[in-house]
């Protein structure tokens, strides 16, 4: 095998192990997967109903009835304004779609509300919908304890929030994620191939 080769295949397989980590389930603000995040705390948007709302890199979706921006209760692990599934006269989403621009390595939220009665499913998809990881959400209640829950994975495209029973009125804030930037230890991967790779053709020019 010439030289060339063996350091652009050396190169690929360092970058594509490094570029591997197994997904795992987030329960603080404080995860270390969450550092140098983006918060959405929502307390710059309008209140009232919405399909769908993109704040920042997010767009939030419900994928049936509505979304609502409210902030009636000052409880249940929300303050200020934050995102839930209830609407003005009826019943919100059961299922919500979060998009990340560019992807994420890593999200959460502050998770309130949350009966035992339904059983909510946070799931984390790639950009060609394969299932990354899915877990199911703890119930609250009235806790105001401040539960927070996420995913972090490599390479999230997007993921969703869905209800498997009868309706439950839910609340989530202080949306935060990690976008997807390459790591410098990748990026220093990548350049010492690069340099191998043009050192290899000054040997045989």
């Amino acid at each position: 095998m010439k030289a060339t080769t063996k350091i652009l295949a050396g190169t690929i397989a360092t970058l594509a192990m490094s570029g591997f980590a197994s997904a795992s389930f987030i329960t603080s603000s404080g995860d270390a997967s969450l550092s140098g995040g983006n918060v959405i705390d929502f307390e710059d948007q309008t209140l009232g109903t919405y399909t769908s709302l993109t704040i920042d890199d997010v767009t939030f979706t419900a994928n049936d009835n509505n979304l609502r921006i409210d902030n009636t209760y000052q409880q249940y692990n929300q303050s200020g304004i934050y995102l839930d599934n209830g609407t003005y006269g009826g019943n919100g989403f059961g299922s919500l779609t979060f998009d990340f621009d560019g992807g994420t390595s890593a999200f959460g939220f502050t998770w309130g509300m949350a009966e035992s009665f339904a059983s909510w499913n946070l799931s984390a998809f790639d950009s060609s919908n394969n299932l990354i990881e899915s877990y199911i959400l703890p119930s609250t209640g009235s806790s105001n304890a401040g539960e927070f829950y996420g995913i972090s994975a490599a390479d999230i495209s997007y993921a969703t929030l869905s209800w498997d029973g009868s309706y439950d009125w839910i609340a989530v804030d202080d949306f935060t994620y990690v976008s997807s930037v390459p790591e410098p230890a990748t990026l220093g991967l990548l350049a010492l191939g690069l340099l191998g790779l043009r050192a290899s053709r000054k040997q045989h020019a």
